[in-house]
């Protein structure tokens, strides 16, 4: 067993119902309105193909097609925030000028749970703040107050560079509330 899965095996379940959706949208409903029409015209939509292509030397991008919406997948990678996606949507779904801006407005959150974060516990662990950075330029999002207490601070940009890189899987995304949105 490597060291990840055994970590891994520790870690609470993610909370069931909630699709993180793609970068640059301003009104979600239409994910679920104008996605479906995009892979009935074919068999990818373009915002997952545009994905791949920017993502071609590791086979696959953040994008896939569940439950009649294009969600994100931060498992394997972060986002760069390229606006790919954006620009190729036909359907108006995903936010040109957002994409310009480099304002993802996902519909989540991300933090850190302390029962499954490594630093929490008192093990010395940094590797989200190792890998966090930010395609906007900013600071490290993510700062530790004294050794072992992480916290993401507002400069965030929701990426998702670290979530797939912890080794407890302790980052997790939670949705915004609807006023949030």
């Amino acid at each position: 067993m490597l060291r990840r899965e055994f970590l891994t095996a520790f870690n609470c379940k993610k909370k069931e119902g909630f699709l993180p959706l793609a970068p640059y949208s301003q009104d979600y409903s239409l994910f679920y309105e104008n996605c479906v029409q995009c892979v009935e015209k074919s068999l990818k939509a373009p915002c997952v193909l545009a994905c791949d292509e920017v993502y071609n030397k590791e086979n696959s991008g953040i994008l896939y097609f569940n439950e009649n919406c294009v969600v994100v997948d931060f498992s394997t990678k972060g986002c760069l925030l390229c606006g790919e996606c954006a620009k190729s949507c036909p359907n108006d779904v995903l936010d040109k000028n957002l994409a310009e801006e480099r304002n993802p407005n996902w519909n989540f959150s991300v933090k850190i749970s302390e029962t499954s974060c490594l630093a929490h516990q008192k093990i010395l662990c940094n590797t989200c703040k190792d890998v966090c950075y930010s395609v906007l330029g900013k600071e490290n999002a993510i700062k530790f107050v004294r050794l072992f207490y992480p916290e993401i601070k507002e400069s965030c940009i929701s990426c998702g560079e670290c979530v797939s890189k912890c080794p407890t899987q302790a980052i997790l995304l939670f949705e915004k509330e609807r006023k949030e949105l």
